[in-house]
């Protein structure tokens, strides 16, 4: 009988082969080695498929689903084929430090029932047809923000939390949402189940100095619309958290009343 690895690691891509790259690369210098990992994209590019080809191993998953509605969708694909026992997220952009799936597993504090995070390493680099060029490099403590603040904007990236496999088969990313399914996708989480954190850092967030979907989303006001039905979808009576949410939307371009949120 087969046995289940230990992480599995969702990977959702679109175009971005060189960047596909350095993400599964980063997988591969992991010390732990008990992991799959799970690659979905919704295109099926010569140059991704032999991204694909060069760096999975054997007992990985790779899908092209070409009629999937962006990452919520691809997202969703991968959690539902993965087989390992605890989940992981990482973006095609982004990578993890090469002891961070050990220390996890070497970690006392690691919670099964959770929905455990931990900090990260935030890397601003601009982007061209000839490379990356690194331009600031930033360590954040996930820790000194209250979790209670997810019900008003999003402060943990997703490839910093890592949970069971049956809790991340029983949620699914919102693909109505134009951006921050990510983040919505914790808001159905904290309502559910304690977030516990992890004192350790192994996540790189690779922010892009140039262009970035929700910088197009800000910009062409379908942000506050977003944000506005994450706060829909998830309606809280308490008074603190909607004037929060009514300031939030406000520095968004929409100044509603509090009581409809």
């Amino acid at each position: 009988m087969k046995v289940a690895p230990l992480f599995s690691i969702v990977v959702t891509t679109h175009r971005r082969p060189q960047l596909l790259a350095r993400a599964l690369n980063s997988l591969l210098a992991q010390t732990c080695t008990d992991f799959e990992i799970v690659l979905v994209t919704d295109e099926g590019s010569v140059e991704t498929k032999a991204a694909a080809a060069t760096y999975l191993r054997e007992h990985d998953i790779f899908l092209v689903l070409p009629h999937t509605k962006g990452p919520a969708e691809t997202r969703n694909a991968c959690v539902h084929h993965a087989k390992g026992r605890y989940v992981l997220f990482l973006d095609d952009d982004d990578s993890f430090q090469s002891d961070f799936l050990q220390n996890i597993a070497d970690s006392n504090r690691f919670m099964g029932d959770a929905i455990n995070y931990v900090s990260y390493t935030q890397l601003r680099e601009l982007r061209s047809a000839e490379g990356m060029q690194t331009l600031s490099s930033t360590e954040i403590d996930t820790s000194a923000t209250d979790i209670a603040s997810l019900l008003i904007s999003n402060f943990i990236p997703n490839n910093t939390i890592v949970m069971s496999s049956s809790i991340a088969k029983r949620h699914h990313f919102d693909a109505n949402l134009n951006s921050h399914e990510d983040w919505d996708y914790l808001v159905s989480l904290v309502q559910q189940y304690e977030f516990n954190f992890l004192d350790m850092s192994g996540p790189v967030v690779h922010i892009n100095a140039g262009e970035s979907r929700n910088n197009d989303a800000k910009s062409n006001g379908s942000l506050a619309l977003d944000f506005l039905s994450i706060y829909r979808k998830w309606p809280i009576d308490d008074p603190e958290v909607k004037a929060k949410r009514k300031e939030m939307l406000r520095t968004l371009g929409f100044d509603l009343p509090q009581e409809l949120l």
